[in-house]
């Protein structure tokens, strides 16, 4: 084994494969998730992220780090990849960073691109029969070879998650400073690292054991539903129906709603819901396609920066009319399973 001066991060995986379920089925990550929420199915969202190494790869890669060390971290392949197709440097596309930051303001480019002001609407308007234009960007899963992956947790410990110490994450990852990833990492470090709204928690996991100890914690328990949008998606937009509301919670439920951030690998931007409801909705489109989503409509909207993107889309004002957005998919809603 070939050894340098930096970490590269190398997970190519086929997502789907019998290869990745059979390493994902023996995975230390998988394996917390069942000692720690044994009665919680793991979303296809989330399991398709699980890191496929090993324990044992796990600690090669450790001894590595520390000894400041590059190595490789899956299957062979010359690619770099850090799950992504075009190399380390490269970035996937999502729904904008700092939407559901609700003391950031939006400017005029994210209020005039409609696939994103869409993706709000009031909660006068989610009753079945209602149709609501729907986009890819919030429906669209990414595809394997855009898909970065969570690292094992003692793996992403060992790499800096701060603004101060980006250069030395950067060396770590083998990215280059300036590039499209870099400066991507820079922008979710600042979301983490900015000030909370007032009386929410908030944490981004680096890790989806992180994830999930943060998760029980706020909640209080380890008896948890995870709910996730699943609509399948061929058009760029299109009208869908709402065609029933299987489940809607009661108003003031406790949450945690987990948003996936632009990073060389899997982190996610979790913060405490307060003041919500939220309801799985069943849509069906105009190409005849159907699924599930996951809307959440906030009742208190007082803290809310004044210039949020759905003040500006819906017309109301912080503190009035509920505001509703479905969550994306591939990102996650947490809610007490009684």
């Amino acid at each position: 084994m070939r050894f340098s001066t930096a970490l590269v991060v190398l997970l190519h995986v086929v997502v789907g494969s019998e290869a990745m379920h059979a390493k994902s089925s023996t995975s230390p990550t998988l394996s917390y998730w069942h000692l720690n929420l044994p009665t919680t199915p793991i979303p296809d969202t989330l399991r398709e992220l699980i890191s496929p190494l090993s324990s044992e790869k796990t600690s090669e890669l450790l001894d590595a780090i520390r000894e400041g060390k590059k190595v490789s971290m899956a299957e062979p392949d010359p690619t770099p990849k850090l799950g992504r197709k075009g190399g380390p440097d490269s970035v996937a596309s999502q729904v904008p960073q700092g939407i559901y930051i609700y003391g950031s303001a939006a400017d005029d480019d994210i209020i005039a691109d409609p696939s994103v002001s869409a993706m709000f609407f009031h909660e006068k308007d989610l009753h079945t029969g209602r149709k609501l234009t729907l986009y890819s960007t919030l429906l669209k899963r990414s595809s394997p070879d855009n898909r970065v992956f969570f690292l094992p947790r003692r793996l992403a410990e060992a790499i800096p998650f701060s603004s101060d110490k980006l250069s030395v994450a950067l060396e770590k990852l083998d990215i280059s400073q300036g590039s499209d990833t870099a400066l991507a990492m820079k922008q979710t470090l600042k979301a983490c690292e900015g000030p909370a709204n007032s009386g929410e928690r908030r944490y981004c996991a680096t890790s989806l054991e992180s994830m999930i100890d943060y998760t029980t914690s706020t909640l209080g328990t380890s008896s948890l539903n995870v709910l996730e949008t699943n609509v399948p998606c061929k058009l760029e937009s299109q009208k869908y129906t709402i065609t029933g509301i299987p489940f809607q919670s009661k108003s003031g439920s406790k949450a945690v709603v987990c948003h996936s951030e632009t990073y060389a690998y899997a982190v996610y931007y979790c913060h405490e819901a307060q003041h919500i409801t939220t309801a799985r909705v069943s849509l069906k489109g105009e190409d005849g396609s159907s699924g599930e989503g996951v809307a959440v409509c906030h009742t208190d909207t007082s803290g809310w920066n004044p210039q949020h993107l759905a003040f500006k889309v819906l017309n109301v004002k912080p503190g009035g009319a509920p505001v509703c957005h479905f969550v994306p998919n591939g990102e996650v809603l947490w809610l007490p399973a009684h």
